[in-house]
């Protein structure tokens, strides 16, 4: 291995860090207008997603774009001679249509639900995350299971997916609004506009830090779900041929304790060292 570790309106609608000598070809980040020509063999995987995804997918304070799915993405290219293009600056709803056509060939990392596996396809998950219940210290009110979540007005954000449970779940039973910023979710909840916020909890933790409330808004035990998170590939790409041989390299990088290694790492730049945190 080759890696080191070191509103206002309310729209409801349903809707590895890499170190510098792993970056191989052109990882700037890319404009909107340069998506254009369809190809048709793999020589560069351009790579979409979250730019707030703690560890998965994020910003670092010095500008790169990282996180544990790039990781992953970058060693896979690496070893087979592809360029590699990173771009997880844009817009979750923009980058899931570039997806669509085969103009983005992959994003760092998804969460699996029914409707998107028709439309994408998936690799084996490298990573689990906790979905959790934000609650304002000052405006607790009891919560075990998502049944307790009925009644209260809650806030998620917009254009993403928290798994088929809760995707299902909220919809048909709570009392939701969606936030079209991630990164301003909890003001929502700072000013009382709404009682919880349904996010990942690594995210929602540096997120907090970020802005300084994370004595303020406290994710509370247990989470709602558990979901694997996974790369989601476009069909239309010709990427897609090396999904395959990816998973293959998820579970090396598993059983020789890389992904531990490098989720580790990731967790430390944003949500333990605030200095370098994304």
């Amino acid at each position: 291995m080759r890696l080191k570790l070191p509103s206002a309106k309310f729209i409801r609608i349903f809707s590895f860090c890499a170190i510098s000598t792993l970056s191989i070809g052109l990882s700037s980040p890319l404009k909107a207008q340069q998506y254009t020509d369809q190809r048709t063999s793999c020589d560069t995987i351009t790579i979409g997603g979250p730019a707030s995804w703690q560890p998965v997918s994020y910003i670092a304070s010095d500008g790169r774009q990282t996180g544990l799915g790039i990781d992953i993405l970058r060693e896979y290219a690496e070893r087979h001679g592809i360029n590699v293009r990173v771009d997880i600056e844009l817009p979750w709803a923009r980058t899931l249509d570039l997806l669509l056509q085969g103009k983005i060939d992959v994003t760092a990392g998804a969460y699996f639900n029914d409707e998107r596996q028709l439309l994408y396809r998936y690799s084996d998950p490298f990573f689990t995350d906790d979905i959790m219940v934000f609650q304002h210290v000052d405006r607790r009110f009891g919560y075990a299971e998502i049944d307790d979540l009925r009644g209260y007005r809650g806030a998620r954000p917009h254009g993403g997916s928290l798994g088929n449970k809760i995707d299902t779940y909220s919809e048909q039973q709570l009392d939701i609004v969606y936030s079209p910023i991630n990164d301003h979710i909890f003001d929502l909840l700072l000013a009382g506009h709404v009682d919880y916020v349904l996010l990942a909890r690594y995210d929602g933790v540096a997120t907090l830090q970020k802005l300084g409330a994370q004595n303020t808004i406290i994710a509370v035990e247990p989470p709602v779900d558990h979901n694997s998170v996974r790369l989601m590939f476009s069909r239309n790409s010709p990427c897609i041929e090396h999904v395959e041989q990816i998973n293959l390299l998820i579970n090396e990088l598993t059983q020789n304790g890389t992904i531990k290694e490098r989720t580790q790492y990731h967790l430390e730049q944003t949500l333990f060292n605030r200095e370098t945190g994304s």
